[in-house]
């Protein structure tokens, strides 16, 4: 490179040594700077540190003797508490070494180095560093013995098997949160089922009571005879009235159970959708006829053909049109019925004027027995939007509310060929 100071005969300046010489010396100083700067910028682990004591001080037995703890070529009973402790624990290894001590006959709890003495505390320090780690540790400590290859793979192995373990336990660990929560999921959805079937078996208890009360009143009275005609009618028209408000609960009731056991039986035919709206306005006009109605819709869009139970789509389609007749509190109410196909399916919505369903009160209006005005109004036990859903769902279909309309709007989806695969279903 045309640097004088890296001739190979005078590297560095130097000059008047042979080429042997001066090779020899830069080789030996190179070498040895370099072995110094990389063994200062390292730092040996654990391992190198006892093969390198135990190589430094082969034949000092006086610092051996001093690092180790031995007397005599044997570790002190004190160096093997200590380090007992370190690893078992304070009680864990003055309880061992107690019981060791007593097993010998001796006070206190410093043992006899004995071999049987020393298998026991290899055998217990195992159990928390392992097998290998605690022979290795014992024979460092109690021996002049180094740290073999042999040794070396076999803590390896063993903290492959500890790390394995480890993982295997942070897996179950796993498995056990998941299940904990599946569990917890579980039992709130038991607790909930037991408080809705207490609601329920209440309000069936009320609403059993309520009419059955009224017909014993009223039968009790016409009983003590003596009463004039229009009485004895009017009681007769109120327990009449009221049988069949039982009668349609138990029906309601018999009905929901079919439904929600899956064991209905659809009849399965071809309808057009007009028709059974048409059927569904002429049933439900006897709610409330004293009020009129203006329907809206799109008979063009009404002309469709579907495969399904004609008899239940029109019980969901009365119970909708029928509880908008009730409920509805515009002045001039209107009820708008749309339709439309979305793919291979059928929506059909019923909107009406009114001032709608609370927000607070929308997740409950398709539970049993759920009535958001008092019961004179309603008329009904509660139970129609409950059927609603579970006929839907046996059709393949869904009735929902939807939000942010204007008045009440519900939603009813259904397949426009309900297969025999869907039923099994």
């Amino acid at each position: 490179f045309g640097l004088g100071w890296l001739r190979p005969q005078a590297l560095f300046g130097t000059s008047g040594m042979d080429p042997l010489t001066h090779s020899i010396f830069w080789s030996l100083a190179l070498n040895t700077a370099a072995y110094a700067v990389g063994s200062l910028m390292s730092f040996p682990d654990p391992v190198e540190r006892i093969q390198g004591a135990a190589f430094v001080n082969a034949f000092d037995d006086e610092v051996q003797a001093e690092r180790l703890g031995w007397t005599h070529g044997q570790a002190e009973p004190e160096a093997l508490m200590n380090m007992a402790q370190r690893i078992l624990g304070d009680e864990a290894a003055i309880s061992f070494f107690e019981a060791e001590a007593g097993g010998q006959g001796k006070a206190g709890f410093l043992p006899d180095l004995t071999p049987a003495f020393l298998a026991g505390l290899e055998r217990r320090l195992a159990g928390s560093v392992g097998a290998a780690t605690a022979h290795a540790m014992i024979s460092q400590l109690f021996g002049r013995a180094t740290v073999t290859v042999e040794d070396l793979l076999a803590v390896a192995n063993e903290t492959a098997q500890i790390m394995e373990y480890s993982a295997r336990l942070e897996e179950q660990q796993g498995e056990l949160s998941r299940t904990a929560r599946q569990l917890r999921e579980v039992n709130e959805k038991l607790t909930q089922l037991s408080v809705q079937k207490d609601a329920f078996l209440s309000q069936i208890s009320h609403e059993l009571r309520t009419p059955m009360t009224s017909i014993r009143a009223f039968s009790e009275i016409l009983t003590e005879g003596d009463l004039p005609a229009a009485m004895v009618a009017n009681y007769g028209r109120i327990i009449h009235d009221e049988a069949k408000r039982l009668t349609r609960l138990l029906d309601d009731l018999l009905d929901l159970s079919v439904l929600e056991n899956g064991t209905v039986q659809l009849n399965l035919e071809l309808a057009n959708l007009g028709d059974l709206i048409d059927r569904s306005l002429a049933a439900a006009s006897q709610t409330r006829p004293e009020r009129a109605f203006d329907i809206q819709r799109d008979y063009t869009k009404e002309e469709i053909f579907l495969r399904t139970d004609p008899d239940r789509l029109v019980q969901v389609f009365i119970n909708l049109i029928s509880n908008s007749r009730k409920y509805c509190d515009a002045a001039n109410p209107v009820l708008r019925i749309a339709v439309r196909q979305k793919g291979g399916r059928v929506v059909v919505d019923f909107l009406d004027n009114g001032s709608g369903i609370a927000k607070e009160s929308q997740g409950l209006i398709f539970e049993k027995f759920a009535r958001l005005t008092d019961q004179s109004r309603a008329g009904g036990a509660g139970l129609g939007l409950a059927i609603c859903r579970e006929v839907m769902g046996n059709l393949g279909g869904t009735v929902t509310y939807v939000p942010g309309q204007r008045g009440a709007a519900f939603r009813v989806t259904v397949p426009l060929r309900l297969e025999k695969t869907a039923l099994a279903g």
